[in-house]
């Protein structure tokens, strides 16, 4: 029985080897068609990938501005707010600084005061304008 049977397979293979050539040539065609597809959708991806690639560098660009931006108004800020806090001492130091100029000017002046005074107990002169000006 598997005699047969293999005898009838060779001679269905030997009247059907044409038939078989043009199945493998079929076959092989296809494959070579859908190579060629595989490689225009290959060349689709990559014209794809590229146009993200462009999209997402400018993205990152856009992206790198805002950020800029960001610390830019930041550094405002913080140069705001230290002069807000720094204020009320920049007003106490200017404060006594003039304070303290004004001290001093005072210092001079009673200084010349007293002078005037010893002067005007010698120059007759001197003692009349002092009373004058209610200085002496």
């Amino acid at each position: 029985m598997k005699k047969i049977l293999i005898i009838l397979l060779f001679i269905y293979s030997v009247m059907n080897a044409d038939d078989t050539k043009q199945i493998l040539n079929e076959i092989k065609q296809l494959r070579i068609d859908m190579n060629k597809r595989f490689e225009q959708v290959d060349k689709r991806f990559e014209q794809v990938d590229k146009r993200f690639e462009s999209i997402q560098s400018n993205m990152d660009k856009r992206f790198e501005q805002v950020d800029k931006r960001f610390d830019f108004m930041q550094n405002i800020l913080y140069a705001l707010m230290g002069l807000i806090f720094a204020s009320p001492f920049i007003a106490i130091y200017l404060r006594d600084k003039r304070e303290l100029e004004e001290k001093k000017y005072f210092d001079d002046i009673k200084s010349m005061l007293f002078v005037f005074r010893e002067q005007a107990q010698d120059d007759e002169k001197l003692a009349k304008s002092l009373r004058a000006a209610g200085l002496l």
